[in-house]
């Protein structure tokens, strides 16, 4: 369910099934959670990108079909000047940019993990504690 404000987001996350050359996102949204059930994040290492499908298959690449911005990508690829913006659901509450509702509050997020393997290879770089 896409919020009224979502930051955009930059993603260099180039293993992941909704990575898109140029560091865009295809995902329709992405959730970034503690990266340690029940431990609250201090810093951006301890957080994650749960969205993170690795692209290593097709049946991951079709598992995730749900969850892809198909008409943003296709926009992206065909045009200048759109930026895909997956709606972002965050519930790292120990980040200055979270907003009640588990929104995030940034102008811009960045998820990194080049090369990511999992899940808890992927953070939010641009985590800040309160």
């Amino acid at each position: 369910m896409p919020h009224d404000h979502s930051p955009v987001v930059k993603c260099v996350v180039n293993t992941c099934t909704h990575y898109i050359p140029g560091d865009l996102c295809s995902a329709t949204n992405i959730d970034i959670l503690y990266e340690e059930v029940g431990k609250m994040s201090e810093n951006s290492e301890q957080t994650e990108c749960k969205t993170f499908e690795i692209r290593s298959s097709l049946s991951n690449m079709l598992g995730s079909m749900d969850n892809l911005n198909l008409a943003g990508a296709v926009t992206e690829l065909f045009s200048s000047g759109t930026q895909l913006t997956p709606s972002v659901t965050c519930i790292v509450e120990s980040c200055k940019y979270y907003k009640e509702g588990n929104l995030c509050d940034a102008k811009e997020i960045d998820i990194s993990g080049k090369n990511a393997n999992e899940c808890q290879d992927t953070n939010c770089a641009s985590y800040f504690p309160k």
